[in-house]
């Protein structure tokens, strides 16, 4: 259980932006707010995180083409990208984005706000791909051909294991059992069919 997000360079918005590749660059208010943000939310991995780059977005002008597609999120002012590489949880790579409005408040964070501050609020691997193969097996899952990804879960505000068991391949793709389970402790917070 590895994560190793690709390399990324997010260019959202386009024309509608400037990119910056130093948090020097972006306003004072905006670099407080996530100086803030990184205190209270990563305070155990300020080593490991990593900046990669920010947009600076001119929502008017992204906004201006009428394009109904663009209206079902919130365009924020500030979209800033970083990566967290901590190995010793098995986090080579993850990516984290931050989308701030123009006075700094967050609209939306891949990272809880509170509680994965630290690598000490990490269960092992070990122990959590264990519990998942158990509860896979009582589900009757096909626990020899499975995937494992780590994501943040917005709905519970954790980040989580989600393992995806093979059901079945079909032509052009394939179906999958899946448990979701919290880094920091033994339960599923998400899962698919129940034969128990």
């Amino acid at each position: 259980m590895i994560v190793h997000e690709e390399d990324w360079s997010a260019y959202t918005y386009q024309d509608a932006s400037q990119t910056v590749l130093s948090l020097d660059q972006l306003p004072k208010s905006i670099q407080k707010e996530v100086k803030i943000l990184m205190e209270e939310s990563f305070w155990g991995f300020k080593d490991s995180i990593h900046f990669v780059n920010a947009q600076i977005v001119d929502i008017v002008s992204y906004l201006k083409d009428g394009d109904a597609h663009k209206k079902h999120w919130v365009v924020p002012k500030y979209e800033l990208n970083f990566y967290l590489k901590d190995v010793s949880i098995g986090i080579i790579r993850y990516n984290i984005t931050l989308h701030l409005d123009d006075y700094g408040q967050i609209l939306k964070l891949n990272w809880p706000r509170q509680g994965a501050g630290s690598k000490k609020m990490f269960l092992s691997r070990e122990n959590i791909q264990e519990f998942a193969l158990k509860e896979a097996t009582k589900r009757e899952y096909n626990v020899h051909n499975f995937l494992v990804d780590f994501e943040y879960n917005e709905q519970f505000a954790t980040l989580c294991w989600e393992f995806s068991f093979l059901e079945r391949k079909m032509v052009g793709g394939a179906e999958y059992n899946f448990i979701k389970v919290p880094c920091r402790e033994l339960t599923i917070i998400d899962s698919t069919k129940t034969n128990m």
